[in-house]
């Protein structure tokens, strides 16, 4: 048999766990011990969709579970498209994303509610067409 071996990843700092192009998320769930564990992870934007029935948030969630006393239980990664109201305030048109339930590793994880920066979902000079943002142009594709 042959056997492969791989170099450990070095330890992410703070900084490199939240890149500026993704949004912070935290959440709950019920540990593999029975205790409440704690999630916290980022969500990395692909696109934002605004239909005639709502508007909706898809991209990458991906979020590091721990059980209460700091061990790690493991990362996952899921792709998902969740509901998402959007705001207004004084910076135009800001996407929130209520709680939701999300699976990572087989377990159900509590996510609190989040705001996605604007300049992530309607980024600025991605090809819009006649002034619209790109986002808008997804409107009934699917």
């Amino acid at each position: 048999m042959t056997v492969i071996a791989f170099k450990p990843r070095a330890r992410s700092s703070s900084s490199e766990r939240h890149p500026c192009d993704t949004t912070p998320i935290v959440g709950r769930f019920r540990s593999p011990r029975g205790r409440v564990g704690t999630m916290v992870g980022s969500l990395r934007l692909t696109r934002l969709v605004i239909a005639p029935r709502g508007a909706f948030v898809s991209g990458i969630f991906t979020g590091e579970l721990r059980e209460p006393d700091g061990t790690l239980i493991g990362v996952d990664t899921r792709r998902a498209t969740v509901p998402a109201e959007l705001v207004r305030d004084e910076q135009g048109l800001r996407p929130v994303v209520r709680g939701l339930k999300l699976d990572l590793m087989g377990m159900t994880i509590d996510v609190d509610a989040f705001v996605i920066d604007p300049c992530l979902a309607f980024p600025r000079g991605q090809g819009s067409r006649r002034g619209r943002p790109a986002a808008a142009r997804d409107v009934g594709r699917r």
